[in-house]
């Protein structure tokens, strides 16, 4: 009988050793668990004004640590997420919802989350339809807990993370979660609405650009809206730093990891000055413990932190940062007057029309799309002076260009809604939306609104 080469031993020699390893690496079975999305919701309020039920794992599995729970929620009736809960019934708070797994895929009533022996979590619906699952089958899992900082792990023999939801953001990111370039979650995007979790049109994403802020319209074409300046970002982490001067004091921060010129200070876009200091932007200084606190960007298109603080007997998750949070920037806030409107001062104060500057009111519409079918020569314009569009602060234009040229390129394109020129330079650019239009103090600023 001929004797195994070398080569041949040692690949029998490794799958026995993997076999064996994962035979006793199985999750014990007093750990694992299957829950039944089902039975009577908890009657505190959360996030989006919905019902929630929380997650029950076996008795020795740990799926709720202060202030964190894992839970099914839903906003509409027979739509399930699961999700990590923030807050508990007595802080007399809203609750928040720091991180989901299914929310552009939600379940039905009796739905399951199932924690096998071979290590795998796995959300079904309620046909047996795998929805979301973590792909841990036989990699050595032998626990799943919700650590106190939010993070739900997985966990092999040795106590080493095998998966974990601080890998995969979606709208948020708390204390020490980061978004990356290369290899991981490089975007947060925002929910549709309050009432619809599924992806919105609003993301921030790290591009050439630095971290930038986005609006994708209808059209398909994503709009800069806001952000933060930075070549070659690798990525970006939410931090909470205890100041140096002080035990008490924290910072919020927003650390950038850098491919080149690590040193240089990455500036705010809107900011006529740096904020900043070795570890990164700072969001905020509390003069208490932060390290419970989370980034998100929400529906609205606002980006805003919240922070946990334990040491009040309600309203615990306290607002501490806004990136549209002062009379300057909060009107370059792309939804701030609803579809249509113009801004001063945080103020809606005018809705635009062919007959002027009428009183603003939710029910504010931009003009309606003339049809294509009518051809360009049939496209109408009235006039705004002193006004930018939302994008204006990031969008040079195109230039030196006549006005009537301008007014030609956006009659030609179906999907103009209209044009903005700057008529001490002659550049120009067109817009797909509208949304709010900005005061400007300098009247040569203009937009031309297609009608």
């Amino acid at each position: 009988m001929a004797s195994l080469s070398p080569i041949h031993f040692f690949l029998v020699f490794t799958i026995l050793l993997s076999f064996t390893v994962q035979i006793q690496s199985q999750v014990p079975k007093e750990k694992t668990f299957k829950y039944i999305n089902e039975g009577s919701f908890e009657g505190y309020i959360v996030d989006y004004d919905g019902d929630y039920r929380i997650v029950s794992g076996s008795g020795s599995t740990r799926l709720s640590v202060r202030p964190f729970t894992l839970c099914f929620y839903n906003t509409t009736p027979n739509a399930h997420v699961l999700a990590i809960k923030g807050g508990f019934a007595n802080d007399e708070d809203l609750m928040r919802w720091v991180w989901d797994a299914n929310r552009n895929d939600p379940v039905r009533e009796n739905s399951t989350l199932t924690f096998g022996r071979n290590g795998n979590l796995v959300l079904a619906d309620v046909d047996g339809r795998i929805v979301w699952q973590t792909n841990t089958a036989n990699k050595g899992v032998v626990d799943v807990s919700l650590l106190p900082n939010g993070n739900l792990v997985l966990l092999d023999k040795n106590g080493r993370f095998v998966w974990q939801s601080f890998d995969y953001p979606v709208d948020t990111l708390l204390v020490g979660m980061s978004l990356k370039l290369n290899g991981g979650r490089k975007q947060l995007v925002s929910r549709t609405s309050d009432k619809n979790g599924r992806d919105g049109p609003y993301s921030v994403v790290i591009d050439k650009k630095g971290f930038t802020m986005y609006l994708k319209t209808s059209s398909g074409k994503s709009l800069q809206y806001g952000g933060w300046q930075g070549d070659g970002l690798l990525n970006v982490s939410f931090d909470a730093v205890p100041e140096e001067q002080s035990i008490f004091a924290y910072e919020l921060t927003l650390a950038f990891g850098e491919q080149q010129q690590p040193n240089t200070p990455t500036r705010h876009l809107l900011q006529s000055r740096p904020v900043g200091n070795s570890r990164g932007i700072i969001l905020k200084k509390l003069n208490y413990n932060a390290t419970i606190s989370f980034f998100r960007l929400e529906s609205d298109g606002n980006i805003r932190a919240y922070t946990y603080f334990r040491n009040t007997s309600y309203l615990k998750w306290d607002r501490t940062y806004e990136f549209f949070g002062d009379d300057v920037r909060e009107c370059g806030l792309p939804s701030k007057c609803g579809s249509f409107g113009f801004c001063d001062k945080r103020m809606c104060i005018a809705c635009p029309s062919p007959k002027g500057l009428l009183g603003w009111s939710e029910s504010c519409k931009p003009p309606p799309a003339p049809s294509c079918k009518s051809g360009a020569a049939a496209a109408k314009y009235y006039k705004i002076a002193g006004v930018q569009h939302f994008t204006s602060p990031y969008n040079e234009g195109e230039g030196p260009i006549k006005v009537t040229d301008c007014r030609d390129k956006c009659s030609k394109d179906c999907k103009c809604a209209g044009f903005f020129y700057r008529e001490e330079s002659s550049k120009c650019f067109t817009v797909p939306v509208l949304g709010t239009l900005i005061k400007d103090v300098n009247t040569s600023h203009v937009g031309y609104i297609r009608y």
